[in-house]
């Protein structure tokens, strides 16, 4: 709930800030009149002009992210509700950005009064009251990718906009490049395969691989968080129940003790492998950290790419059934 106050309050301060750049911008122009000032006027009144024209890319800019995350939501409600992973993630994630809608015939949960062209009419219908300025603008097109970092995809706008004024009529296209976070949304993968549901949270180990130790797996383990692993799933690959691994993958690991969850000797805790049911071999594959400083509830498994990757020691761990 604490994240979704600081969204809408970040609108609301987008907002303000806009709307102050516009006032001043009126002011300062009516302080005085020279001489020429009919000049000075429309030199002015052609400032505020352009100053409203990157302002609104900038406004755009905000917006995109925060409609995007609302339309995260509702993607991940609607994956809830129909439990079954969705390939057309992209084109119905972009459409709910713009329309509120999934499809053309199906709605996106949550997306009333929250989609692009909502934001993006407020403050055209602003401009138009307070600066007597008529504005239009149009969304040419809309794409979605993964490319930056693993915690967030980014939203680009194609989007042109057109002032028409007595002195001046201006217009320009952009590309406007929006991040929007997965942290605090409903990991897809959890969803669609787990038997309880987890929270994304990104975590604030910032170890290189070979540095990482017991105490991190702790960390990870105990407060539910996330690291960027690239041989882990990414978050739009969970969404479409795909388990190809990319550069941005992500991983969690399972609450052995969790409501529901049941497992044998073959079984890792790694998300995305316990998840897809991989299984090891467990006299040489697998093993139990036995080690109740690390983890106090025995049965936690790891494979032994990741136990080397936390630096455990063989001490610490035996494999879950005997060696041949």
């Amino acid at each position: 709930m604490g994240l979704i106050n600081n969204k809408r309050g970040v609108v609301f301060t987008v907002l303000a800030i806009v709307i102050a750049v516009f006032f001043t911008l009126i002011f300062s122009a009516r302080v005085e009149k020279p001489v020429d000032y009919k000049i000075t006027l429309i030199e002015t009144r052609i400032g505020v002009l352009n100053d409203y024209m990157g302002n609104f890319f900038d406004y755009a800019r905000g917006m995109a992210s925060i409609t995007g995350y609302s339309a995260l939501q509702g993607v991940i409600q609607d994956l809830n509700d129909m439990k079954a992973p969705n390939d057309e993630f992209e084109t119905q994630y972009v459409y709910c950005i713009r329309t509120g809608n999934l499809t053309t015939s199906k709605i996106c949960p949550g997306m009333i009064n929250k989609t692009l062209i909502y934001y993006l009419n407020r403050i055209k219908d602003i401009a138009r009251k307070e600066l007597n300025m008529n504005s239009d603008y149009r969304i040419n097109n809309i794409t979605t990718n993964q490319t930056l970092d693993a915690f967030s995809i980014e939203v680009i706008v194609n989007l042109s906009l057109y002032i028409n004024d007595t002195f001046a009529n201006l217009s320009d296209t952009r590309l406007v490049t929006s991040m929007v976070s997965i942290n605090g949304l409903l990991d897809p993968l959890y969803l669609l395969n787990g038997t309880y549901n987890q929270t994304i949270k990104k975590t604030a180990i910032r170890k290189p691989d070979w540095l990482l130790n017991s105490t991190d797996l702790k960390q990870l383990y105990y407060n539910h968080e996330y690291r960027n692993y690239k041989k882990g799933i990414s978050f739009i690959n969970r969404i479409k129940g795909n388990f190809v691994s990319n550069d941005f993958g992500i991983e969690s690991f399972v609450n052995h003790t969790g409501p529901g969850v049941s497992y044998d000797d073959n079984d890792t805790m790694v998300d995305y492998l316990f998840w897809q049911k991989k299984k090891f071999r467990c006299d040489t594959e697998i093993v139990e950290i036995i080690n109740s400083l690390i983890i106090s509830e025995p049965g936690f498994q790891l494979d032994e790419t990741h136990r080397l990757n936390f630096n455990i020691k063989p001490d610490d761990v035996r494999y879950t059934c005997p060696q041949e």
